[in-house]
């Protein structure tokens, strides 16, 4: 698994950790406008990593 900067193991890993962080906030938090608020942030934070990974190649 490639670690460098522009490896495909580091957007692997990101993915997989904001995919647990949705999974906690689906478990945990009750639906509503805060819910709604954190699903928009992991959503965008998962648009840059992908738009960073399309960048560098």
């Amino acid at each position: 698994m490639d670690l460098s900067p522009a490896g495909s193991g580091r957007m692997v890993i990101a993915l997989v950790v904001l995919g647990l962080l949705a999974v906690a906030v689906w478990q945990t938090m009750e639906p509503g406008k805060y819910q709604q608020l954190t699903w928009i942030l992991l959503g965008f934070f998962a648009f840059r990593v992908i738009l960073g990974r399309l960048r560098s190649r």
